[in-house]
């Protein structure tokens, strides 16, 4: 073989390699989005689920019901997302994303919600992953651009009302102690 064909091959392997090191940056970006979508998407939810609950039992009927002694019996919080990317196999794509730590505090709230073993109250719980989720989007942990777009509108406009200063931060209704 002549030079020629040598530079050839070279030039083939090189140009396949760089090829699949664009695919392969494109496919992890595409992940990270679509798993960032479904967390972002998945929280929305858990928030609208625990804010309708909440309002639900601490209401004069809820109360005279005793319904804040029995929050978890209709609480519909899901881990399902979670669950899949905080998975060994998932996690490392996980924790490369920047919002990573507030997303596991969340998480982290939202599960001791449903732990009847610790003192105080169920619903007080609820609040506090509430306002843990409230914080990130006013500090600017969260992304507010994608909140918006994977929450349902009256979430959205339930969460927009806590950003333009219309209601108050679930931390505010928090007993500082």
């Amino acid at each position: 073989m002549d030079a020629k064909s040598w530079a050839d091959i070279i030039t083939k392997i090189l140009s396949l390699g760089l090829l699949t090191a664009i695919g392969a940056f494109f496919v992890r970006w595409f992940r990270r989005r679509r798993m960032r979508q479904q967390l972002y998407h998945e929280i929305s939810s858990n928030y609208q689920n625990t804010v309708v609950r909440i309002h639900l039992v601490t209401s004069l009927t809820g109360l005279r019901q005793a319904a804040p002694l029995h929050f978890n019996d209709n609480l519909d919080i899901s881990f399902n997302v979670w669950s899949f990317y905080n998975d060994e196999k998932q996690r490392e794509m996980l924790f490369g994303l920047k919002e990573a730590g507030a997303i596991s505090r969340i998480y982290e709230k939202l599960s001791l919600i449903g732990n009847e073993k610790l003192p105080g109250y169920v619903h007080v719980r609820g609040k506090e992953a509430l306002a843990e989720i409230d914080d990130r989007l006013l500090d600017g942990t969260l992304d507010k651009k994608l909140y918006k777009k994977e929450s349902s509108v009256d979430a959205w406009h339930y969460m927009d009302d806590l950003l333009t200063g219309k209601r108050k931060s679930y931390r505010t209704e928090l007993n500082p102690i």
